[in-house]
Formats: C-alpha cells, structure tokens, sequence
C-alpha cells in the first residue's frame, strides 16, 4: 500500500473514532464527510443544546466542522482541529512522520517553530 493510500486509511480511522466519543454537551451528532477523490476529510457535528436562561428547555442549534483534514503534495494538512487532544499528535503516535504533518489552521510564521512541517 503506497503513502498516500496509508494517509487515507489512517485519516478515516481517526475521524471514525472520534464518533465513538459522546459529546460532552446536548445531543450532538456526528457525520463524516470523506472526499476520497479531492483527498478532504471532515468530521461534522450537529443537533441541539442546551441554552440557559428562564426557559429550561431552550435549545439551540449547533453545526460546524470539528475536523477539516486534507491531503495535498503528499502531507496531511490540518485545516481545522476542534478536538481537546489534537489529531497531530493522534497521527504522531500513528506512525507519520512530523515533516509530512502540515497544522494548515496556524499562520505560516507560527509553523516555522513547530516541529511539524511548514508547507
């Protein structure tokens, strides 16, 4: 199995785990979004909490993108990390290398005192 056919297996196995881990707050959904041919990965959430105030059952809706993962030039770009542990290190421990990790959700500057790759 070449590189980029591991990246996407472990991508998808890593976006399917975190849907194993109930939301902390309401009840909030996940979706996985995988573009295999466009090389994009997301994990979704969505669904209703709670809002206080003098209504205890006001809800409100939420929807966003918790992770947002995409392979380009043969590197994982992360483009959004909303999870409390972070994926890099998830894909770390995996097995793939720092320079084939791009943290695309921080300013290029910030990315040249990681250890992660720049571009």
């Amino acid at each position: 199995m070449d590189t980029k056919q591991t990246y996407r297996r472990l991508i998808e196995e890593i976006l399917i785990g975190h849907t194993k881990i109930p939301y902390a707050h309401g009840d909030i959904q996940f979706e996985t979004v995988f573009d295999r041919e466009q090389d994009r990965y997301l994990l979704m959430i969505l669904g209703r909490e709670k809002v206080g105030g003098d209504f205890p059952s006001t809800t409100r809706r939420v929807h966003g993108c918790l992770l947002h993962i995409d392979i380009i030039n043969g590197k994982i770009w992360i483009q959004r990390d909303g999870t409390e542990y972070g994926v890099a290190n998830q894909l770390v421990e995996a097995g793939v290398p720092k320079e084939h990790i791009v943290l695309g959700f921080r300013d290029p500057e910030f990315r040249k005192i990681t250890d992660f790759a720049v571009t």
